[in-house]
Protein backbone atom coordinates (compact mmCIF):
# COMPACT_ATOMS: atom_id res chain seq x y z
CA UNK A 1 0.00 0.00 0.00
CA UNK A 2 1.20 3.50 -0.76
CA UNK A 3 -0.30 6.63 0.79
CA UNK A 4 -1.13 9.21 -1.84
CA UNK A 5 -2.28 11.99 0.50
CA UNK A 6 -3.94 12.51 3.85
CA UNK A 7 -5.94 14.98 5.86
CA UNK A 8 -5.67 15.41 9.61
CA UNK A 9 -8.92 16.27 11.37
CA UNK A 10 -7.60 16.53 14.92
CA UNK A 11 -7.62 13.56 17.24
CA UNK A 12 -10.81 11.98 15.88
CA UNK A 13 -9.87 10.62 12.49
CA UNK A 14 -7.35 10.76 9.71
CA UNK A 15 -8.33 10.12 6.09
CA UNK A 16 -5.95 8.67 3.56
CA UNK A 17 -6.34 7.73 -0.05
CA UNK A 18 -4.17 4.69 -0.60
CA UNK A 19 -3.29 2.71 -3.68
CA UNK A 20 -3.11 -1.07 -3.51
CA UNK A 21 -0.56 -2.81 -5.72
CA UNK A 22 -0.20 -6.43 -6.70
CA UNK A 23 2.51 -8.31 -4.81
CA UNK A 24 4.74 -8.20 -7.91
CA UNK A 25 4.29 -4.39 -8.16
CA UNK A 26 2.35 -4.69 -11.42
CA UNK A 27 0.19 -1.62 -10.87
CA UNK A 28 -2.77 -0.25 -9.00
CA UNK A 29 -5.47 -2.78 -8.26
CA UNK A 30 -7.86 -0.36 -6.58
CA UNK A 31 -7.97 2.92 -4.72
CA UNK A 32 -9.43 3.12 -1.23
CA UNK A 33 -10.23 5.64 1.42
CA UNK A 34 -8.93 4.43 4.76
CA UNK A 35 -10.12 6.03 7.96
CA UNK A 36 -7.66 5.80 10.84
CA UNK A 37 -9.75 6.24 13.96
CA UNK A 38 -9.40 6.06 17.67
CA UNK A 39 -10.76 2.94 19.26
CA UNK A 40 -14.17 3.35 20.77
CA UNK A 41 -16.08 1.59 23.46
CA UNK A 42 -19.76 0.83 23.30
CA UNK A 43 -21.55 -0.92 26.02
CA UNK A 44 -24.84 -2.45 26.90
CA UNK A 45 -26.10 -1.25 30.24
CA UNK A 46 -28.87 -2.70 32.31
CA UNK A 47 -30.66 -0.64 34.94
CA UNK A 48 -32.39 -3.60 36.53
CA UNK A 49 -33.90 -6.85 35.33
CA UNK A 50 -36.44 -5.00 33.21
CA UNK A 51 -34.76 -2.00 31.55
CA UNK A 52 -31.87 -1.13 29.26
CA UNK A 53 -30.25 2.30 29.50
CA UNK A 54 -29.95 3.73 26.00
CA UNK A 55 -29.42 7.13 24.40
CA UNK A 56 -31.19 8.89 21.61
CA UNK A 57 -29.20 11.26 19.43
CA UNK A 58 -29.15 12.78 15.96
CA UNK A 59 -26.79 11.11 13.48
CA UNK A 60 -26.02 13.61 10.75
CA UNK A 61 -24.60 11.28 8.07
CA UNK A 62 -27.75 9.13 8.15
CA UNK A 63 -30.08 12.06 8.85
CA UNK A 64 -31.82 10.15 11.66
CA UNK A 65 -32.50 10.26 15.36
CA UNK A 66 -30.91 7.01 16.53
CA UNK A 67 -31.78 4.97 19.62
CA UNK A 68 -28.52 3.30 20.54
CA UNK A 69 -26.09 2.16 23.18
CA UNK A 70 -24.15 4.85 25.02
CA UNK A 71 -20.44 4.95 24.28
CA UNK A 72 -17.58 6.97 22.93
CA UNK A 73 -13.90 7.22 22.22
CA UNK A 74 -11.03 5.54 24.03
CA UNK A 75 -8.40 8.17 24.74
CA UNK A 76 -4.76 7.35 23.83
CA UNK A 77 -3.34 4.97 26.44
CA UNK A 78 -6.74 4.55 28.16
CA UNK A 79 -8.00 1.08 29.06
CA UNK A 80 -11.16 0.40 26.98
CA UNK A 81 -13.12 -0.73 30.06
CA UNK A 82 -12.26 2.50 31.90
CA UNK A 83 -13.30 4.45 28.81
CA UNK A 84 -16.64 2.60 28.77
CA UNK A 85 -17.19 3.46 32.46
CA UNK A 86 -16.30 7.10 31.85
CA UNK A 87 -18.48 7.40 28.75
CA UNK A 88 -21.43 5.70 30.48
CA UNK A 89 -21.45 8.29 33.23
CA UNK A 90 -20.81 11.20 30.85
CA UNK A 91 -23.70 10.24 28.56
CA UNK A 92 -26.22 8.73 31.00
CA UNK A 93 -25.38 9.82 34.55
CA UNK A 94 -25.08 6.15 35.62
CA UNK A 95 -22.06 4.39 37.15
CA UNK A 96 -21.23 0.72 37.69
CA UNK A 97 -18.31 -1.35 38.93
CA UNK A 98 -19.70 -4.44 37.19
CA UNK A 99 -18.58 -4.47 33.56
CA UNK A 100 -18.15 -7.62 31.48
CA UNK A 101 -16.54 -7.61 28.04
CA UNK A 102 -18.95 -9.07 25.50
CA UNK A 103 -16.50 -8.88 22.59
CA UNK A 104 -14.17 -6.67 20.55
CA UNK A 105 -14.58 -6.13 16.81
CA UNK A 106 -13.23 -4.11 13.89
CA UNK A 107 -16.51 -2.32 13.02
CA UNK A 108 -15.56 -1.40 9.44
CA UNK A 109 -12.27 -3.09 8.46
CA UNK A 110 -12.29 -2.14 4.76
CA UNK A 111 -12.17 1.56 5.66
CA UNK A 112 -11.15 1.92 9.33
CA UNK A 113 -8.37 0.48 11.46
CA UNK A 114 -10.03 0.95 14.86
CA UNK A 115 -11.66 -1.53 17.20
CA UNK A 116 -14.93 -1.29 19.12
CA UNK A 117 -15.22 -2.88 22.56
CA UNK A 118 -18.67 -3.88 23.79
CA UNK A 119 -19.40 -4.34 27.50
CA UNK A 120 -22.37 -5.39 29.59
CA UNK A 121 -22.72 -3.19 32.69
CA UNK A 122 -24.97 -4.28 35.54
CA UNK A 123 -25.81 -3.05 39.05
CA UNK A 124 -26.02 0.59 38.01
CA UNK A 125 -26.18 3.59 40.31
CA UNK A 126 -27.57 6.95 39.21
CA UNK A 127 -25.22 9.86 39.91
CA UNK A 128 -26.85 12.34 37.55
CA UNK A 129 -23.37 13.60 36.60
CA UNK A 130 -23.52 13.88 32.81
CA UNK A 131 -20.81 15.68 30.87
CA UNK A 132 -21.69 16.03 27.20
CA UNK A 133 -19.15 16.97 24.57
CA UNK A 134 -19.63 20.39 22.98
CA UNK A 135 -21.78 19.15 20.10
CA UNK A 136 -23.59 16.26 21.81
CA UNK A 137 -27.33 16.54 22.22
CA UNK A 138 -28.26 13.29 23.93
CA UNK A 139 -31.51 12.12 25.49
CA UNK A 140 -31.46 9.33 28.07
CA UNK A 141 -34.01 6.60 27.30
CA UNK A 142 -34.85 3.75 29.67
CA UNK A 143 -36.17 0.98 27.43
CA UNK A 144 -38.30 -1.72 29.08
CA UNK A 145 -37.08 -5.28 28.50
CA UNK A 146 -40.00 -6.36 26.28
CA UNK A 147 -39.85 -3.21 24.16
CA UNK A 148 -36.08 -3.68 23.75
CA UNK A 149 -36.53 -7.30 22.67
CA UNK A 150 -39.34 -6.38 20.26
CA UNK A 151 -37.19 -3.66 18.64
CA UNK A 152 -34.22 -6.02 18.47
CA UNK A 153 -36.15 -8.89 16.90
CA UNK A 154 -37.97 -6.55 14.48
CA UNK A 155 -34.64 -5.04 13.30
CA UNK A 156 -35.63 -1.57 14.53
CA UNK A 157 -32.16 -0.61 15.82
CA UNK A 158 -30.23 1.03 13.00
CA UNK A 159 -26.69 1.40 14.38
CA UNK A 160 -25.24 -1.63 12.58
CA UNK A 161 -22.09 -2.08 14.67
CA UNK A 162 -24.18 -2.25 17.85
CA UNK A 163 -26.82 -4.82 16.92
CA UNK A 164 -24.54 -7.80 17.55
CA UNK A 165 -23.76 -6.48 21.03
CA UNK A 166 -27.47 -6.09 21.73
CA UNK A 167 -28.04 -9.73 20.81
CA UNK A 168 -24.99 -10.86 22.82
CA UNK A 169 -26.20 -8.98 25.90
CA UNK A 170 -29.76 -10.32 25.55
CA UNK A 171 -28.34 -13.86 25.42
CA UNK A 172 -25.96 -13.22 28.35
CA UNK A 173 -28.88 -11.88 30.42
CA UNK A 174 -30.99 -14.95 29.57
CA UNK A 175 -33.51 -12.87 27.65
CA UNK A 176 -32.86 -14.81 24.41
CA UNK A 177 -31.74 -18.39 23.92
CA UNK A 178 -28.70 -19.02 21.67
Amino acid sequence: LRRLFGFNFGNFLLLFVVASHLANGAGVVNQHIAVVRKEHGRFEVRLNQDEIVMVEQYRHAAGIISLELPGGMVEPGEDPMLAAKREMEEETGYQSNHFELLYTIHPNPPLENNQAHFYLATQLNLTGNTLFDQYEDINLVLVPKQEFLNKLLQNSFTHGAQVGAMFAAAIKLGWLKP
